[in-house]
């Protein structure tokens, strides 16, 4: 199974692309992914990671839902997106 993962600012410009693609034999929870993005793109390790935690200002999409760090052990999908911080008013 094909899992989509979208990138968008400065994550797509850290890896030169707006989307990879993973095959998994089932759909991933968001920390599977998240460990297959990373070896991949280690890149992103450098942006998404602080510490040794997600950088939960990053927000994480899995379909149209938002998914929190409690909740990657979790959620499952084929469809991700990885949204950087935002600011403004």
């Amino acid at each position: 199974m094909m899992v989509e993962v979208r990138l968008f600012a400065n994550l797509r410009e850290a890896v030169g692309r707006e989307s990879l693609f993973f095959d998994f034999s089932e759909p991933p929870t968001v920390a599977a992914l998240l460990d297959r993005l990373l070896a991949e793109a280690p890149a992103l390790k450098k942006i998404l990671i602080k510490g040794r935690k997600y950088d939960d200002r990053y927000k994480l999409l899995v379909g149209s839902d938002i998914v929190f760090p409690e909740d990657f052990d979790a959620k499952t999908g084929t469809k991700f997106a990885i949204l950087p911080p935002v600011s403004g008013g």
